[in-house]
């Protein structure tokens, strides 16, 4: 699918986003579509990225974080954070195979119990949207609560991203590694 609206660079934008893709720019070697595409409303460009790197930190296992999220976005079926969560995932040490086991967390012996509560949280808020007071009771027992709010914000995150990238058709400017 090509992208609904022509991606922004840098000369097509005011001075605060110039900033923005700059540091982004300087931090990975480029620009992603997502924020070439966010551009548009520029107003949002740096206060998202001054919030979302934040999900990232704190006291959950990144690993459980970049699984629901990949999760969610598998739900969604976005292959723009698909594949950029996927790589971010493997980064932080989720195996190829688990990757790949997502669908089937349920039954696959490569997840741990925390692994699939959190997993069963991450579908339970993507495709349910309310999610059982019970799951939740459970996720309490493993996660304290700044974890807990973390993993809630992470999989709220991705369904913001998976739904801007797929209303707009965001494309991948890389194949995953």
């Amino acid at each position: 699918m090509a992208a609904r609206l022509p991606y922004l660079d840098r000369a097509q934008v005011g001075a605060e986003v110039q900033s923005v893709f700059d540091t982004l720019q300087k931090a990975s070697g480029r620009v992603l579509n997502f924020y070439r595409l966010m551009a548009h409303h520029a107003r949002s460009v740096a206060p998202f990225l001054a919030w979302y790197p934040q999900l990232r930190e704190g006291p959950l296992d990144l690993k459980i974080r970049y699984l629901a999220y990949v999760r969610a976005s598998q739900l969604n079926r976005c292959g723009y954070c698909v594949t950029h969560n996927g790589a971010a995932a493997r980064r932080v040490g989720v195996s190829r195979e688990q990757l790949d086991a997502l669908a089937d967390f349920e039954e696959s012996p490569l997840f741990s119990d925390l692994e699939r509560l959190a997993l069963r949280y991450a579908e339970a808020m993507t495709v349910r949207v309310q999610v059982d007071a019970a799951l939740v009771e459970t996720l309490r027992k493993h996660l304290d609560p700044e974890a807990l709010v973390q993993l809630t914000l992470s999989i709220a995150a991705a369904n913001f991203t998976n739904r801007f990238n797929e209303a707009l058709g965001t494309e991948i400017e890389f194949e995953s590694r």
